[in-house]
């Protein structure tokens, strides 16, 4: 057994047309998640994809598998963990692999550092973990964010603790946002709990950046563009 890096990355989307193709800095958004992980060798890698250009972008780049996603696990509303089931059982029926642990990289958050997913792997690793998931600090406080019920009903997301003070640096900072850089999981707890994080089992790496991507809307991509120049 060992580690299997899953890449999802289904044809069609809603917000953005095609969007695992659509390029970012002269090449496909699917490949640069490949590319990043081909920087670590030892590592073995499957697109799950059911469209046939970003199977033979996949192919071109060294992805070594027969293998298209079934269409009825590739609709909006399809679920992750499914197609990481799907990809597993054919992979151990049809070439005897079978993996430990599984590492989720999507397409969708294509700005990683290297020595960030090293040094959770490794960590994921070292600790025994069942469930690593990247996490950023949130950049709006939730002190500042309102749910708005209707027209004249409304509540805060969370209430300060101190009523008297208004300043920025006593907001909590205790909060953080689950960007999508990684995810690093065990199989068979996946299989169990069928989501990637599960509440106070999942332990949280904190990444430095305070842009974190997940690409949906057009804005997403000239941010993105911006952001992997530097």
């Amino acid at each position: 057994m060992n580690d299997l890096v899953f890449i999802p990355a289904r044809a069609g989307s809603k917000g953005i047309k095609n969007k695992n193709l659509v390029r970012i800095n002269d090449k496909p958004l699917i490949l640069h998640t490949i590319d990043f992980i081909k920087n670590f060798p030892k590592l073995m890698w499957f697109v799950s994809t059911n469209g046939k250009k970003i199977f033979d972008i996949s192919k071109k780049s060294g992805f070594k598998f027969k293998y298209l996603r079934p269409n009825k696990l590739s609709n909006s509303k399809s679920r992750v963990c499914d197609a990481v089931f799907d990809a597993h059982n054919w992979l151990e029926k049809n070439h005897n692999l079978k993996f430990k642990n599984i590492i989720l990289l999507q397409p969708t958050s294509p700005i990683r550092k290297k020595k960030d997913f090293l040094k959770a792997y490794k960590l994921f690793k070292k600790k025994k973990l069942k469930s690593l998931a990247s996490v950023t600090i949130m950049r709006e406080f939730p002190e500042e964010c309102v749910e708005i019920k209707s027209n004249n009903k409304w509540n805060f997301l969370k209430k300060k603790k101190d009523k008297n003070s208004s300043g920025r640096q006593n907001f909590s900072k205790n909060f953080f946002f689950i960007d999508g850089s990684f995810y690093i999981i065990d199989y068979n707890f996946l299989k169990k709990h069928k989501k990637f994080v599960v509440e106070n089992q999942t332990f949280f790496y904190k990444l430095k950046s305070r842009w974190p991507i997940d690409i949906d809307q057009l804005d997403d991509l000239k941010v993105a563009s911006v952001l992997m120049k530097k």
